[in-house]
């Protein structure tokens, strides 16, 4: 019994290694835009290239991804404006926009900490006008591309109708709004300085918030409302349910799942449809509070076309990366993070958005342009 015990521990360590090697290749050209990058984590898109070597999808020249295979800012270089112009999207199968909000210099300090939090400046942000025709061109044309939160509110050049075009091509409409759950409202590793910012300008008062909450900004009018558990909110934290659960693109995601981070209030455009809802569970007083600014107690979290374009867009920043992604050579090793995430969900946040939601969804998308 005991010879077999081992037997079948070995097995269990050595099995998913040896069954990713065991898989064939598969290529497929993804181009990935990250205009947000500060630091050589990657985070917005990590998670992704992870992906592309967990199911091992190789580039056409059959060389594995790399975190520096993307368009965007690149901190730590000279040169760290790199843009994509005509003609650059021509053999994409796969164009995936996973950031567009841009690289403020408080992010480039450590925790985010400036001396003058007033004097924060943004050193990049958003598409060019050339990128964005690019974005459009290569959406009409019927090829599958992927939009992340954020890329509506950034700074493109050709401002706010350029984020209108860009909602309009993926389905959606923006409301001008943006928000987030964050585990500690209080902590300057986790909300901007700019946040409480526009709080004490706005109101005069000093930012006095503390613990968990969730938060909805307008930076147009600089608008703010934030959200307590046990005031405003019934549970502490919003979460992503499935609308279209028969769908293929459902195949493997969980519903229900906690949401952490930042997303974007937006409502589904004529052409899109919806297949996952954000949504708030509130109290009376939650209630009022965004009645009083118009803004509904559950939107889209995913919204697609699938008839003339083939469109993605996530409302919802799920591709950030909580915490250590592993090992990526080992098969099965996705699911099994994805039944223990709920256990490690108290020690650290977003463990099952990221493992239980984005990673079953973006699997589903890059099955279908890998080959």
């Amino acid at each position: 019994m005991k010879k077999f015990l081992i037997f079948i521990l070995i097995v269990q360590i050595v099995g998913p290694p040896v069954a990713w090697r065991l898989q064939k290749d598969r290529t497929a050209t993804i181009t990935i835009v990250d205009e947000s990058v500060t630091d050589e984590k990657r985070s917005s898109h990590s998670g992704l290239v992870w992906m592309t070597d967990y199911m091992r999808i190789r580039t056409i020249d059959q060389n594995a991804y790399t975190l520096d295979d993307y368009f965007g800012y690149f901190p730590a270089s000279d040169d760290n404006i790199r843009q994509f112009g005509a003609g650059a999207l021509d053999n994409t199968d796969l164009l995936y926009l996973a950031d567009a909000h841009g690289v403020w210099r408080s992010s480039l300090e450590k925790f985010g900490m400036m001396r003058d939090r007033d004097r924060d400046e943004r050193l990049h942000s958003g598409l060019s006008l050339a990128e964005l025709n690019e974005v459009l061109d290569y959406i009409e044309s019927g090829r599958k591309a992927v939009g992340e939160a954020l890329l509506l509110s950034a700074e493109h050049e050709g401002g706010r109708r350029s984020s209108r075009r860009l909602a309009e091509a993926f389905g959606v409409e923006w409301t001008g709004w943006i928000g987030g759950w964050f585990k500690n409202l209080n902590n300057i590793r986790e909300l901007p300085y700019w946040v409480r910012a526009m709080h004490e300008r706005k109101t005069g008062q000093q930012w006095s918030y503390r613990g968990p909450g969730v938060i909805f900004i307008k930076p147009e009018t600089s608008d703010l409302i934030v959200l307590s558990p046990g005031i405003e909110l019934r549970e502490p934290r919003p979460e992503i349910v499935i609308s279209r659960r028969a769908d293929a693109l459902a195949q493997g995601v969980y519903s229900g799942v906690p949401l952490w981070g930042w997303f974007e209030v937006v409502d589904v455009g004529v052409t899109g449809e919806v297949q996952a809802m954000i949504r708030l569970l509130l109290t009376g007083a939650g209630e009022n509070a965004l009645e009083e600014v118009g803004l509904p107690p559950s939107f889209p979290a995913v919204v697609v076309q699938r008839v003339e374009r083939d469109t993605y867009y996530l409302a919802a920043d799920l591709s950030r990366v909580p915490t250590w992604l592993g090992p990526s050579k080992a098969r099965w090793i996705a699911d099994i993070r994805g039944q223990i995430a709920p256990l490690l969900e108290k020690a650290v946040s977003g463990e099952q958005a990221f493992w239980r939601f984005y990673v079953p969804f973006v699997r589903n998308i890059l099955n279908e342009v890998a080959r």
